[in-house]
């Protein structure tokens, strides 16, 4: 379900919400969450994303961030999310990434989730929540996604979302300081609808 009520600090009114989950953008007043289940994941996420700024868990930093999100989401390049439980909790993030449009009409999906709450169905819940919004207010034909090979939950999740692997990439991005070869994954809309009506 995608349901609006403005507040302050928001980059915009928008909400998703599941059974067990809500997503929305990013607001100021989300710093302390943010930068706390962030430190308490730290040495687990570290492996699976680019490294981490020195200043990475400072409120200026998150306010940084929030104003480059704020700029990306009104220019129609990127939507960020934060995952929450029902309870308020913050378990997560899930961004859209590098939307192209024109005659191309995808984007790339960025994510993670406190180890705690993993394969518990939180995630997959929120890819879905993300898929409907990316094909349905979005209007995107494609969403890609990547991981590395060492990642096993996250290739697992994606095709379980009825993502396709299609295709492998040496040295792609750079994680954790090391350029790392990834597996390529994509979901068009035909299939995805195909996946929603079955």
């Amino acid at each position: 379900m995608i349901w609006a009520e403005k507040k302050q600090d928001e980059i915009t009114p928008v909400f998703l919400e599941g059974p067990r989950v809500t997503m929305r953008p990013p607001r100021l007043s989300d710093a302390s969450a943010w930068e706390a289940v962030r430190h308490k994941n730290r040495d687990y996420l570290q492996p699976f994303e680019p490294t981490w700024d020195e200043s990475c868990l400072s409120p200026e930093y998150f306010a940084r961030r929030l104003k480059r999100q704020h700029y990306e989401w009104q220019n129609g390049q990127a939507y960020s999310f934060l995952i929450f439980k029902k309870d308020g909790n913050l378990i997560g993030g899930m961004n859209i990434n590098h939307v192209c449009r024109g005659a191309g009409q995808y984007a790339s999906l960025g994510y993670w989730i406190d180890e705690a709450h993993q394969g518990q169905g939180y995630m997959a819940e929120a890819l879905r929540l993300t898929l409907k919004y990316a094909f349905e207010e979005l209007d995107l034909h494609r969403v890609h996604a990547s991981c590395i090979v060492k990642n096993a939950r996250s290739k697992n999740l994606l095709l379980k979302a009825g993502f396709k692997e299609e295709g492998f990439a040496e040295k792609y991005i750079s994680i954790d300081g090391e350029w790392q070869d990834h597996y390529l994954f994509g979901i068009t809309v035909e299939s995805w609808t195909n996946l929603s009506t079955a």
